[in-house]
């Protein structure tokens, strides 16, 4: 069984992620998303620590930040001071009927419970022609490698289940009333790293991802045992997809 991420213990190493990756690419289409007139109200769902909220600070009128991890929250209060942050389920929006014209997602829509209670949500709090865009993995083209899931096979089946392919991310958003649903790379992220570097950066840590999180003790032991004996090359080839949609 795959296990639940605890978010509140993840908190402390997740901005790391930020330090060790560049995402250049998602920056850009986020400022694409929301455009430049700064005349739109934004809110992030699953903000975490709120470095894409920071982001958004002048180019947006209003923005505020959901997540349900209170520790996440705290230190997305103080990255983004100027956005309304609360706490609260995806699956239920604490927001009135159309207070946005853009709705964000990135790098969460995995971690919710109930994705299709979350796109109605978002339906609901949008304005008519807002947009929503949702931003992450997509294992099911198998274009992606990544020595996680070399080394650390449940992994890969744990993100099987856990991440939508974006071709039914689209159709679900249709089903939930929006329109024009496409989607789009964000970003390509090749890596490689000897293991020793690797460790020094934390990169093969518990919880430096939530595909090592979510392993039991013994899968992350294995893998780790496999590492250490091998010593190898970790090499990583992944993709991001951004997938847009209008409210109709």
């Amino acid at each position: 069984m795959t296990r639940t991420v605890d978010y509140d213990l993840v908190a402390p190493q997740y901005d790391k992620r930020y330090e060790r990756n560049r995402y250049d690419g998602v920056l850009a289409v986020l400022r694409r998303f929301v455009g430049e007139s700064a005349r739109v109200d934004a809110a992030e769902v699953g903000c975490g620590t709120g470095h894409w909220l920071a982001e958004l600070h002048g180019s947006v009128r209003t923005a505020a930040g959901l997540d349900l991890s209170a520790e996440m929250l705290h230190r997305a209060r103080t990255a983004a001071p100027y956005a309304h942050i609360v706490r609260g389920r995806a699956e239920q929006l604490p927001w009135a009927e159309e207070r946005f014209d853009r709705l964000l997602c990135i790098n969460a829509l995995h971690h919710f419970a109930d994705p299709d209670a979350f796109m109605t949500e978002a339906r609901r709090v949008l304005r008519a022609a807002g947009t929503l865009m949702i931003v992450g993995l997509d294992p099911h083209t198998r274009l992606d490698s990544w020595w996680i899931y070399d080394y650390f096979p449940a992994a890969r089946e744990a993100d099987l289940r856990r991440y939508m392919a974006t071709a039914l991310i689209r159709e679900k958003l249709q089903a939930a009333g929006f329109v024009e649903a496409m989607t789009e790379i964000a970003q390509h992220i090749p890596a490689t790293a000897p293991f020793a570097i690797a460790v020094d950066r934390g990169l093969v840590d518990r919880h430096a991802t939530s595909q090592l999180t979510v392993l039991s003790d013994a899968e992350y032991e294995d893998g780790l045992q496999r590492l250490r004996a091998e010593q190898p090359i970790l090499r990583a080839d992944l993709r991001l997809y951004a997938t847009f949609a209008r409210a109709a």
